[in-house]
């Protein structure tokens, strides 16, 4: 579970996870294009953390000049648990606590300034069945996705978009 939070909460690991799941399949050299800025070494460590933890597999492989090049595919896409109030919460915690550490990162930062970068945050409470929520969720990667897989231009700048989900507040008996 440890190894899972640190992927989870990884900008390379997150923004490797992102690409395979964007584009289903992808090889080391297919992640090597579309990170360039990645060293090789880290691209082929992540790879091998995110293998023994579970978020991805080899799908498919063949030989390229003699060798033998994996094909990578997300393996599930919902992380679960066997105890999944311990290790949601500490999903979640550690997860809010990486993004408070890059708002303080961003905010000491002398050129920080919230309007040029668009820094916002919002909550939305929806009444929904669960059948809604799945539709909307797929509408939302339907339109993240289309976004991924543009090119970036010169001009482009990487951006983290978080988005969660939970049961508003209340009594559980209510």
């Amino acid at each position: 579970m440890e190894e899972l939070i640190k992927l989870l909460t990884d900008p390379v690991s997150n923004q490797i996870i992102q690409l395979i799941r964007v584009r289903e399949k992808m090889t080391i050299a297919d992640i090597l294009a579309a990170t360039p800025s990645v060293p090789r070494a880290t691209v082929y460590r992540k790879i091998d953390r995110m293998l023994s933890a579970g978020v991805i597999e080899v799908s498919d492989s063949h030989k390229v000049r003699g060798q033998t090049e994996k094909v990578y595919s997300i393996k599930k896409n919902y992380i679960s648990s066997e105890d999944g109030k311990s290790d949601g919460l500490k999903i979640m915690t550690t997860t809010l606590l990486q993004i408070f550490e890059l708002c303080r990162q961003y905010f000491q930062r002398s050129d920080a300034d919230v309007n040029r970068d668009k820094l916002f945050v919002l909550n939305y409470a929806i009444p929904l069945s669960d059948g809604d929520f799945s539709l909307m969720l797929q509408e939302m990667y339907g339109v993240i996705d289309k976004y991924q897989k543009k090119e970036p231009s010169a001009d482009s700048q990487l951006r983290n978009l978080y988005l969660m989900s939970m049961p508003s507040g209340g009594n559980e008996n209510e």
